[in-house]
């Protein structure tokens, strides 16, 4: 566990995401492109252009509803 001694939250979200390649990072609803084609849905940096994520629907959990 690394909790900050101090018992401040930490200055960033869950939901933020880093590019690998050229370090920037932002939440996905605020600066990453999203290219989606039918089922498939693709991560883009807006820096370097690096593809973050790909993937279709198919591979995506399915969400289970109780009846």
């Amino acid at each position: 566990m690394n909790a900050d001694a101090s018992g401040s939250p930490p200055s960033r979200g869950k939901s933020v995401l880093f590019c690998p390649e050229c370090r920037f990072e932002s939440p996905l609803s605020d600066g990453w492109l999203v290219v989606s084609d039918g089922d498939e849905r693709t991560l883009v940096c807006p820096k370097c252009g690096h593809v973050a994520d790909h993937r279709s629907a198919r591979s995506a959990p399915t969400p289970q509803h109780a009846d």
